[in-house]
């Protein structure tokens, strides 16, 4: 798949997932044959406040490549200083998030509610396009609640501004994570656009990823929480248990040397978590390592447990 300039191995991509989509998860993902990684949403007015934590986010590491940075916002001057950052940290493509339906975010007009205002997102647009050189993209939902899916002028407005793809979650803002991901509407959005879409949302297997593009001629799928405890779903088969406990125990091994051993132990909980779903004894398995702080500790059980599923 070609987005613009940039050309790619495949057609999948990790959706950004705020707090799981690091530098670790996405390597992890590309390995296992993903074609394009994001960051995590990244706030434009953080990373221009110089806050670490947000800097850190901008951080790409070379087995990932070829990276997107994700930005939110809805200051068009804090935008292009924030992409031109993004940038100048070595993303190959940016992507505009009009589609997060967090009150946290929404409550200014950037993330979904930004999809309320098409004035300002042709503004926005215009100005970023005009400021970088990589690639631009946008991510959005069909619109704020049923009454008002304007998808489809968004996504105009986006073709004409320059924009190389659309990226779509076929839900609104109103239904959040809830209901049924609606697919004919990303058919729709193929169907009224020349450059790529890319669908997503319900996405939980390759053979659904591969529905998806059956169903709606979408160019491409991202895919977010189908993705967790399974970042091999970019590809086909499922890994033996030797392999997903190998990866369990790599990704934890990398998670404390990266952050440390306590930040490191608890951002692995998740993954733990759902790495474990579906297999023998996952409840209890789970329950029993949330009790364990010592990395060493945490490996053994980690070894105990497989070991006792074969």
């Amino acid at each position: 798949m070609k987005l613009g300039s940039l050309e790619l191995d495949n057609c999948f991509s990790l959706a950004p997932l705020v707090g799981i989509t690091d530098t670790l998860f996405r390597s992890i993902a590309k390995r296992y044959g993903c074609g394009l990684v994001f960051s995590e949403m990244i706030n434009s007015n953080g990373v221009l406040k110089g806050g670490v934590s947000y800097l850190k986010k901008l951080e790409i590491v070379p087995e990932e490549e070829p990276v997107g940075i994700q930005l939110a916002g809805d200051n068009p001057k804090i935008m292009v200083q924030a992409a031109q950052m993004a940038e100048a940290a070595g993303a190959k493509i940016l992507n505009i998030n009009m589609g997060c339906p967090s009150k946290k975010i929404t409550k200014s007009k950037a993330g979904c509610a930004l999809m309320t205002d098409p004035i300002l997102v042709k503004e926005l647009l215009k100005e970023v396009k005009n400021a970088i050189s990589i690639p631009l993209s946008i991510k959005i939902r069909l619109g704020w609640d049923d009454k008002m899916m304007n998808y489809l002028e968004i996504a105009h407005i986006a073709e004409n501004e320059g924009c190389v793809a659309v990226f779509m979650h076929a839900r609104t803002k109103a239904q959040g994570f809830s209901g049924t991901a609606r697919w004919p509407e990303i058919k729709k959005l193929k169907e009224h656009i020349k450059i790529p879409v890319i669908g997503n949302g319900d996405v939980t297997s390759h053979e659904k990823a591969l529905l998806m593009m059956k169903e709606t001629g979408c160019d491409g799928v991202m895919i977010g929480r189908g993705s967790l405890g399974q970042p091999w779903i970019f590809r086909p088969g499922t890994p033996s248990l030797e392999e997903k406990k190998n990866l369990m125990i790599e990704h934890f091994n990398k998670s404390i040397e990266k952050y440390g051993e306590e930040l490191g132990v608890r951002l692995m909980r998740k993954h733990f978590s759902w790495y474990s779903q579906g297999l023998p004894n996952s409840a209890p398995f789970r329950k029993t390592l949330h009790t364990y702080t010592n990395p060493s500790e945490i490996r053994n059980y980690v070894e105990q447990f497989f070991a006792e599923l074969n």
